[in-house]
């Protein structure tokens, strides 16, 4: 009986950085905005209040997978599993979905505040870095 055995790569130190990374900045994002969609933000300000008690039941669900699914995606990557590629993508993909609704239905806070437009650009380019780093450790063979 002749066991076969797929070699599997070394996790590089900066995986384990890069996980730990995602997973203490998605799982901050996730309850700053879990908590202001629940009203419950500390020193939320009424106009941002509105701005959350304001959006569809899809809407917030959208932005709620985007947000879980990162912080699901950074503990793949710390397992090593490839489906935090997968899970990345779907994140990124929601995020994308919510801020182009956004920007057509002409309620984004882009549209108001360059601060907002910022942050925004910010957490889309730290999306899709989390996305290729998760894909380019696939694809190494780092990721089973």
């Amino acid at each position: 009986m002749a066991i076969i055995s797929t070699p599997v790569s070394k996790s590089p130190w900066h995986l384990w950085v890069t996980a730990i990374l995602a997973l203490l900045w998605n799982g901050a994002g996730a309850y700053t905005i879990m908590m202001a969609q629940a009203g419950k933000l500390p020193d939320l300000e009424p106009g941002e209040a509105a701005y959350y008690a304001a959006q569809p039941t899809w809407f917030v669900v959208a932005t709620d997978i985007a947000l879980v699914a990162a912080i699901v995606a950074a503990v793949a990557l710390l397992s090593r599993s490839r489906m935090a590629v997968w899970l990345f993508a779907v994140s990124l993909g929601a995020i994308v979905v919510t801020n182009a609704y956004e920007l057509a239905a002409g309620t984004s806070r882009m549209l108001l505040s360059r601060g907002a437009l910022i942050v925004t650009v910010i957490i889309v380019m730290i999306a899709v870095l989390e996305l290729v780093y998760a894909r380019a450790m696939n694809t190494r063979g780092v990721l089973q």
